[in-house]
């Protein structure tokens, strides 16, 4: 929550609306108290290793993507003291690195932070000004007159595009309390229903809240769904006809 009572998932979702945000990955973790837990979503990319003999390479992996780290310690009072080590690299292609017999290893563009927190169960954290610039340069000319000095730049275009983008990692810790033996686990799928003709056609839904009013109706309980045909019991076969 921000200012306001304004809920951040509301903010996260309007921008993704307007094409202003898009979400990298959205992870559950569960760590105890003291230990490390690890996230990623990404690849492997190879990269050549010397072996123990002359001239022998083996190879090794390196991951690369959207990673985190985090180390939870449950003080007094519920108080969460959290160690995060957030990374986001990508494959760089035009930094590639041509090792013996023609080996390309590709370079990786890293965004990386690391910060300790205290934070109260529920609370949020947000990490921002990891920036990341791409400037791209296309030029267009036509033969031997673009080269002409003076009135060759009346004979070729050029063009700039520049990308800027700001990472922005959002934390919220909470203290996970065992069950207890009879309590009912509910999933996240237990509030949801699938969508009806009227949802998913006019509303593009694939699934609907149990307490929210659908399209053509409101919220009921959905039984099986099909035609279903009673037949007689001592092995009779059912026939259907249809009259013109």
């Amino acid at each position: 929550m921000i200012a306001k009572g304004l809920q951040i998932d509301v903010m996260l979702n309007a921008l993704e609306t307007r094409g202003l945000a898009r979400r990298l990955a959205e992870p559950n973790l569960v760590a105890l108290s003291g230990d490390t837990a690890n996230f990623l979503a990404g690849g492997e990319y190879p990269i050549p290793v010397p072996g123990s003999f002359a001239g022998q390479i083996s190879v090794d992996y390196k991951k690369y993507g959207v990673s985190l780290a985090f180390t939870p310690t449950v003080l007094q009072d519920s108080l969460i003291n959290l160690k995060i080590e957030p990374e986001v690299s990508a494959l760089d292609p035009s930094h590639n690195v041509t090792v013996g017999n023609g080996i390309v290893v590709p370079a990786l563009t890293v965004r990386r932070a690391s910060s300790t927190i205290e934070l109260r169960d529920g609370q949020s954290f947000v990490l921002a000004g990891l920036l990341q610039n791409d400037l791209a340069t296309a030029q267009e000319q036509l033969p031997w007159l673009g080269d002409v000095p003076v009135l060759g730049a009346l004979f070729s275009s050029k063009s700039y595009q520049k990308n800027e983008t700001d990472l922005i990692i959002i934390v919220t810790p909470r203290i996970v309390h065992p069950t207890r033996p009879g309590d009912v686990v509910r999933t996240p799928l237990d509030n949801t229903l699938p969508a009806n003709d009227a949802d998913f056609f006019l509303k593009n839904k694939n699934e609907v809240l149990r307490t929210e009013v659908r399209g053509g109706g409101a919220a009921v309980e959905r039984g099986p769904i099909g035609h279903m045909l009673e037949l007689p019991k001592g092995g009779v076969n059912a026939v259907l006809q249809s009259k013109s």
